[in-house]
């Protein structure tokens, strides 16, 4: 046991973005943290090597920037996309880069080491008894030592498993393999992606000379249009290719590896004092190239969570957390699979049965009575299933508002009469949405209506209520702007009253 027998706040099952990134942040956040990584093999091969611009402002946040700065990276050197028509098109994406994964996931562990976090690698849980505040924790580590830990929190974020999930797509498989860049000099160390009728390929440029060259797919299709096995292929999809034709006869450098690809959700991701993070919660479909950004971002939000729970005695401040955590995890799932079914529909083959499944994936739970579903349950083996049906009806309901939604056609400031009073619009609503304050959980009011993506509680980091709650009644321009500035900068006041009143959420009466 630590310090005399006193728990860990917290314990983290799995030293990759999502482990480390959730262990580094409760460590600033003043929680003592055991970090377990189960394998010996560090710095560990990693698929998921594309960093998306996002993830700057996570390493700024958890301090990481020197750490970070000697891992091998590619800076993007754009992306030659054949998707929409059979003409590629080239796009840039400043800020992105591909780094070398197993560099990038060992430069994160050695910091949270260097900044107190306790680590056991290679170590395992064998045994889990107590309940959340007290959990009792047996551990192997390495081949022979044993260890018993006790800790407040478990944060599982040990990968994908057989555990029950709810599928958001249809069933998806990558495979892939790599060759020598030098062999592709034509590719100008460009990413290639392109839409195939089956599926599509991605390639791209890897720290250390190689190229990748990935096949995502129905794996059962796949199995049986070309049932020459992986590197078969892998090979058959490059020579059909326009952009990847030369490299389906070049040496692959190794044999080609293959995994599953299939967005889920964990309904189990939250259960009292154990949660789940990463791939062991969620898995978003590759197509964004943003998986490891989300992996990273969600784990700080399960910080706030827990220290929602652990640090605060406010009365339902456990079940605003759950609140919080459970939204933020349907609402990255829903907005992905949202995106991914738009962006799949646009393909120049969007009229093959790959591309058709994905474009439209109709409501229902996989494995029962025979449907198949937007959100098809697994049920591979027991569960939480009381979250089953809160959690499908969130993830549809999430869908249906971004499917439904239209971006509003914005009014001329010219046409804004200061003469006449303001009031809210007739659809709007006022909400109570959690919201991060301070790094914890607070029920706080926020504005609803049809012109927005999502409520609205704070617009340019200033609280819009309890201000505009006044505004059920008419009130004159002036008054509000005098109102907002008690607050906030006067400059802030014009800027807000301006942006709900060009996108109607704000109405003249007169």
């Amino acid at each position: 046991m630590r310090d005399g027998d006193s728990p860990f706040d917290a314990l983290v099952v799995g030293a990759g973005p999502a482990g480390t990134s959730v262990a580094l942040r409760l460590q600033q956040l003043g929680y003592h943290v055991l970090l377990v990584e189960r394998s010996a093999v560090w710095p560990r091969p990693q698929v998921g090597e594309a960093l998306t611009p996002g993830v700057r402002n996570i390493i700024e946040l958890l301090d990481a920037n020197d750490a970070l700065a000697a891992v091998p990276h590619v800076a993007h050197a754009g992306s030659r996309v054949l998707w929409r028509g059979r003409t590629p098109e080239l796009l840039q994406e400043a800020g992105s880069a591909i780094v070398d994964r197993g560099r990038f996931d060992a430069a994160l562990l050695a910091l949270a080491r260097r900044r107190g976090v306790e680590v056991e690698q290679p170590a395992r849980v064998l045994h889990l008894a107590g309940a959340a505040g007290d959990w009792q924790v047996g551990l192997l580590c390495g081949e022979a030592r044993t260890r018993q830990v006790r800790a407040r929190f478990i944060l599982d974020a040990s990968g994908r498993s057989a555990a029950p999930r709810i599928d958001c797509a249809p069933r998806l498989a990558a495979l892939w393999g790599e060759v020598e860049q030098s062999a592709l000099p034509q590719l100008d160390g460009a990413t290639q992606v392109e839409a195939l009728e089956h599926g599509w390929l991605w390639a791209g440029r890897l720290p250390g000379g190689r190229y990748r060259l990935m096949l995502v797919g129905d794996p059962q299709a796949a199995r049986q249009a070309t049932p020459a096995g992986p590197e078969g292929r892998l090979r058959a999809a490059c020579a059909a290719s326009q952009l990847l034709r030369a490299a389906s006869t070049l040496p692959l450098l190794g044999a080609v590896q293959m995994c599953s690809a299939t967005p889920y959700l964990a309904p189990d991701s939250w259960r009292d004092g154990h949660l789940k993070l990463g791939d062991a919660a969620f898995a978003l479909d590759p197509v964004s190239s943003s998986g490891v950004e989300k992996a990273m971002r969600f784990s700080l939000q399960a910080a706030v969570a827990l220290h929602t729970v652990l640090g605060d005695d406010r009365p339902g401040s456990d079940a605003l957390a759950r609140r919080f955590f459970e939204g933020r995890l349907v609402e990255a799932c829903a907005r992905h699979a949202h995106w991914t079914e738009a962006y799949y529909g646009q393909a120049w083959c969007a009229d093959q049965p790959f591309w058709q499944a994905r474009a439209r994936y109709e409501a229902g739970v996989r494995g029962e009575a025979g449907a198949g579903g937007e959100a098809g349950a697994r049920r591979e083996g027991g569960g939480n299933g009381a979250a089953w049906p809160e959690l499908l009806a969130a993830l549809s309901a999430e869908r249906a508002r971004l499917t439904g939604y239209q971006p509003p056609v914005l009014k001329p400031l010219a046409g804004l009469n200061p003469a006449l009073p303001l009031r809210l619009h007739g659809a709007a609503t006022i909400v109570e949405l959690p919201c991060v304050i301070d790094d914890r959980v607070f029920l706080h009011s926020a504005l609803d209506h049809p012109h927005l993506e999502r409520p609205l509680a704070f617009l340019e980091n200033e609280a819009l209520f309890p201000h505009l709650a006044r505004l059920v009644q008419p009130l004159p321009l002036a008054q509000l702007l005098h109102m907002l500035a008690a607050s906030m900068p006067g400059h802030k006041a014009q800027h807000i009253a301006a942006w709900l009143w060009q996108r109607g959420l704000l109405v003249s009466v007169g």
